[in-house]
This record gives C-alpha cells, structure tokens and sequence, in this order.
C-alpha cells in the first residue's frame, strides 16, 4: 500500500518592509529650517520693496528722476515730475513773479547736473521730506534741498511740494537781444504779450535748478560782459543785468552814415544847408553860388541815450568858397574860409542789423524823439 507523501507547504511572499518615519525631533527640525528660509525670504522681499520705495518710488525717487533729466538736459522730462511745472496762477504763491516766461526751460539752455549724490532725507513734523543731494555743474559744486509730499495716500505718488524752478529778474539794457547759456534770445520772446520793443528792457524768466546760467550779447555790433548766475535754490528770484556796448564795427558802420550825411550837407549851394549843423552868414553881398566841402570829419563815439544810441558832440569842420560883393564899392572878394561846427546825433540798430544815423541841428537828447517802430536790437 504507497504511502502519499505529507504535502509541502507553500511558499508565502516576504512581507513588504516599512520606511522608518523620522523621528519627531528631525521632523520638527525640517519644520524649523523651512520656516527660517520663509522667514527670510519675506524679510528680503520686503526689505527690497522698502528699498523701491525709498529709492525708486519715494521722495528719494522723485528728486533722482528730475536729476536725470537735467543731467541729460531733457527739459520736457524734468517738467514732467509732478510738482515741477507750475501755471500762471501758481508763480505767485511760489513766490515767484506772475509775468515769469517758461519760454526759456528748454534742452538748449539746461547746464547739465554732474555727479549728483544723495546726502540725507528728513520727515518734517507735517509729513514733508526733505531731500539732500550734492551736485556738481561744469567746476562749481553746490547742494540742493528739496522738499516733497505725498499725495493719494498707500498706493499714492510723491511729488515736489515747492517746484524746483526758480525765477531770473534780467535787466537787458540797450538791446533787445541776449544770450543764454550761448543761446541767442530777444526780448520780446518773453515778455507779456503785447509789450513793445523798448531800448532798455526788463523781463522775468523761469530756470531749473540746480543751474548754472550765463547772460551776455555778442553779436558784430554788441557786446556785453557775461553776469552768471548760479542758481541752487528753488522758488528764488536771482538778479542778472545784461549792458550791451558798441562795438569798433557798429561805431565803423554809424561813422559811414553820419559822413554820407554830411557830404550831403555839403551839396547844398546856400549858406546855410538846410537839416545840417553848420552854416556861414555874411554882411555884405553873395556873389555867385557858394561851395562847401567838409574838411574835417568827426570822430565819433557811441553813447546810450533812452531810447537810442547817441553821439555826443563831436568836433568837425567844413570849408566854404564863396565870392563876395562889397556893398560899400562893389568889389568882389574871393573868400575860402573853414568853419568849425559841433557834429551830434542818434544811431538806432534794428533787429534785422540794419543801422541808422541821425544827423541832428540842434543839440536834443533822445528822450524826445518818436522812434516810432524802431526795434532796438
């Protein structure tokens, strides 16, 4: 009888091993890290977006920008920061005069701001900041404070609580052209509307600052010595006069036409030439035409009268043939004879640089003349 052998038991699959947890000090010290790094990563953001704030899109930020600009010398650019343009009706509360022309806050007059760094930033008591900032302009150094506000409050921008521009009172005396900053300008570019051509001139102008600005005239028949200023304080009104003075080729150029003058004088076959400054009187009798000639021209000067450039009285003569009949026998002479004369006059230079003289007789101060529309220039 076979025997069935006892069954073998079956194999059972290992069972599956378990990943041992971390034990809860090493998790709470995983935890701990991520929560430092987190920590830190927030601290980072926010300290740069402080940073943005303070640099970028602070007080701070603001100043830099209108900087920038006059650095580049991009006056659109600077005019754009808020708090820096200013209406007619703002000019006067800022302190500034009502009449002050914008006309000249232009590239070609911006003296472009160097090396500009930042000092200090103060909050006053009502909320304003005030920023500090050295400066350099060409060789000159300076520093610059400027006061802002916020307005529109978290989410709001800054803005400059005094506008940066500041105001030149020009006195522009015989002439009505001038530079500036090598610019060439005329008065009436920015004086009130309607204002005439006058031959001594005052008219206000808006600058930026920091600035530095240079006045003067040099034309072939004017100049002046240049009267700088240098302007580092926003919202003040700075003095700048500008005296033109002839120069050897307008003095050339009124000598030409003052001696045409008096050659015309000279044409005259009477004895007293009529609108000129000289003439020669006899008691007896004219015999034939007399003939004059200028013998002596005068050397003449220019000088500023109140409405035109005078020539003083200045030495001359002329020289007169005549025949003359004696009335007493009748015999006639032959009479050469020089006559000194006093030689005087207005010159007036129009804009277009077209020069007039004019030959006076009689000794009269340009106070009283009507020179109509004359632009002085």
């Amino acid at each position: 009888m076979n025997q069935v052998p006892p069954a073998q038991p079956q194999s059972m699959p290992p069972a599956p091993q378990q990943t041992p947890r971390p034990s809860d000090p090493a998790r709470t010290r995983f935890i701990i890290i991520w929560v430092i790094v987190g920590v830190m990563f927030l601290g980072a953001a926010a300290s740069a977006v402080g940073s943005l704030q303070r640099t970028v899109y602070g007080a701070r930020g603001t100043v830099t920008q209108y900087l920038d600009a006059l650095e580049r010398g991009d006056a659109a650019s600077a005019l754009d920061v808020p708090g820096v343009k200013l209406s007619g009706g703002e000019l006067k509360s800022a302190g500034l005069p009502e009449n002050a022309s914008d006309k000249l806050l232009r590239n070609s007059v911006i003296s472009p701001v160097t090396d500009a760094e930042f000092v200090s930033e103060t909050t006053l008591d009502d909320g304003t900041h005030q920023v500090t900032y050295d400066f350099a302009i060409g060789d000159s150094e300076g520093t610059a404070v400027f006061d802002l506000t916020k307005v529109g409050g978290l989410f709001g921008h800054w803005e400059f609580a005094t506008s940066p521009l500041a105001a030149v009172n020009l006195s522009v005396n015989h002439t009505t052209q001038f530079s500036m900053n090598g610019a060439d300008f005329d008065t009436r570019q920015v004086a009130p509307k309607d204002t005439d051509a006058a031959f001594d001139n005052i008219v206000n102008v808006l600058i930026f600052t920091p600035g530095n600005y240079e006045f003067g005239v040099d034309t072939d028949y004017l100049t002046a010595d240049p009267d700088e200023v240098f302007a580092d304080s926003p919202g003040q009104v700075e003095e700048a006069s500008v005296d033109a003075e002839p120069t050897d080729e307008f003095i050339d150029a009124a000598q030409e036409q003052f001696n045409a003058q008096l050659d015309e004088c000279a044409t005259q076959v009477i004895l007293q030439p009529t609108g000129c400054p000289f003439g020669y009187e006899v008691s007896d009798r004219v015999s034939g035409e007399p003939e004059w000639s200028i013998s002596t021209y005068p050397e003449i000067s220019l000088v500023p009268g109140s409405n035109s450039w005078e020539i003083p009285n200045t030495d001359a003569a002329a020289t007169i043939d005549v025949s003359i009949q004696s009335l007493a026998d009748g015999s006639i002479d032959e009479v050469t004879e020089e006559v000194p004369f006093k030689a005087f006059g207005n010159v007036y230079l129009f804009s277009d640089g077209t020069v007039t003289a004019q030959l006076l007789t009689k000794e009269t101060s340009s106070n009283g003349d009507d020179d109509g529309d004359k632009d002085e220039g």
